[in-house]
């Protein structure tokens, strides 16, 4: 088998290290932003204050162990940066498409589940900003507005946008935690390292006739808010084909490249074409360092933004024992804010425009890529499908199943039910099933030079942080 040669790495990583160095690395960030972006969303919101509310900080050490899925999006993206696959052309193969058929699955049905919340939280705030209108005509009307950005725009616009959107959350999270008065860094920080502290409600829950919703269900339903969930996962290894990363590097059709290359691997269900030379090793560790640098920034934007909302619970709403509601998800969190001081609460309403607005932009595209990308390996007509057709294709079906359920809201369906159920899937029972077969690819196909033991053990390591939180069924 003729061995390729992988592109030479970004001169940057060649440089010794320096302050300059490591400025550069910012440049760096960009897919990272997406998923910070569609991360920090109504999950946030709505579930991090309250939850910040009763649990007494209890539950922050969800936001450290979400790291685990930030290390299988790491190990997943550098297998497709080093080989040219995507993970689910391999699954397609490999597991003969049983993971890529659940996926599908679990898209068609819980997708809608997304538009249906994230139209009416943003419909919420959009009337309440405005002070006028029907909450649902500026929710559909929004909706509208990302597809058609989704459709027209390319990635690059999406790219800078959500670059604007997360810088603008983190600092409007920011500066609202820290007007806080009686902010004490002491009491907060050991409980991000309390990992399996699992907190009942508190009595005053059980009088206001919040404590409805099982304990268990919300832990695992906020873990999935801050994971990396299998949409971004699988759209991920689509956007740094587009970036040029990897062995994508300077290449003008990367799309062209991952088929041909994944027409080798199916000859032998292996990838023997990278060379075991030293040299060719080397050059693999510093052509996956953008989406290491990538990863890292994203977690940490959504770590802030996550534990400042949830901070912001607990010593905004837990003293006043209020929670948010179904249709009161967001104004009385602001008057909470604006109680500190009156500029807040513009600050808080642009913050929450741009999360969600940001959200429903960023997940329509990765929706789309993810489906598509889980799709192409076992259907030859989506293969040979544009993927602007198919993007508009599934959209047309979001709208017409996410804006019904949308008005079933107004009825009394749950948005914090449906909110939590969509999480559970797509953010953690999902990722778990998608980091075992990340596992299991790398080592039964990867030349052993460029699948190192420590990975693998991260990887199992990674799962194993993400099961904790279903060990709150027994607490």
């Amino acid at each position: 088998m003729k061995k390729i040669s992988l592109p030479e790495p970004d001169e940057v990583f060649k440089e010794r290290p320096s302050v300059r160095k490591y400025l550069r690395y910012l440049s760096f960030f960009g897919p990272g932003a997406i998923i910070a972006s569609v991360t920090i969303g109504q999950g946030q919101l709505i579930l991090g204050p309250q939850i910040g509310a009763w649990s007494d900080l209890r539950l922050l050490w969800l936001i450290t162990i979400n790291v685990a899925s930030y290390i299988i999006a790491y190990l997943s993206c550098r297998y497709t940066l080093l080989t040219g696959l995507n993970m689910m052309d391999v699954f397609s193969t490999k597991l003969r498409g049983l993971l890529n058929i659940l996926f599908i699955v679990i898209m068609l049905i819980f997708i809608p589940l997304f538009a249906a919340t994230i139209v009416t939280s943003l419909g919420q705030s959009l009337a309440w900003i405005f002070g006028f209108g029907d909450y649902l005509f500026w929710g559909i009307s929004f909706a509208l507005l990302a597809v058609i950005l989704a459709v027209v725009g390319r990635y690059r616009l999406l790219e800078y946008t959500q670059l604007a959107f997360v810088f603008i959350l983190a600092v409007g999270a920011i500066i609202s935690v820290a007007m806080i008065r009686d902010l004490n860094l002491l009491d907060i920080v050991p409980h991000f390292f309390t990992i399996g502290d699992f907190p009942r409600y508190p009595e005053w829950v059980y009088e206001i006739g919040e404590a409805t919703k099982p304990i268990p269900l919300l832990v695992l339903g906020y873990l999935g808010t801050l994971t990396i969930t299998i949409v971004t996962l699988i759209s991920y290894t689509g956007w740094v084909k587009v970036k040029g990363w990897g062995i994508f590097k300077g290449k003008r059709d990367p799309e062209k490249l991952s088929k041909e290359l994944f027409s080798i691997y199916k000859r032998s269900g292996k990838v023997d074409y990278l060379s075991p030379d030293e040299e060719e090793v080397r050059k693999a560790v510093m052509l996956t360092r953008p989406v290491l640098i990538d990863l890292s920034l994203a977690f940490i934007f959504v770590s802030l933004a996550s534990a400042t909302y949830m901070i912001a619970g607990y010593y905004l709403l837990g003293p006043r024992h209020e929670l948010p509601t179904d249709m009161d998800l967001l104004r009385r969190q602001a008057l909470i804010f604006s109680s500190i001081s009156p500029w807040l609460k513009p600050l808080y309403q642009v913050s929450v425009f741009f999360a969600l607005f940001g959200t429903i932009y960023g997940g329509f595209e990765a929706a789309s890529r993810m489906l598509y990308e889980t799709s192409k390996s076992l259907f030859e007509k989506v293969s040979r499908a544009d993927y602007q057709r198919f993007m508009k294709m599934f959209l047309i079906y979001i709208l017409t199943t996410g804006i019904p359920l949308a008005i079933l809201v107004r009825f009394g369906l749950s948005v914090i039910i449906l909110l939590t159920l969509m999480l559970l899937f797509i953010g953690v029972i999902g990722v778990i099933i998608y980091g075992i077969g990340t596992l299991y690819a790398i080592k039964t196909t990867l030349p052993r030079e460029y699948a190192p033991l420590h990975h693998l053990v991260l990887g199992i390591v990674a799962l194993i942080m993400l099961i904790i939180p279903f060990f709150s069924f027994t607490a």
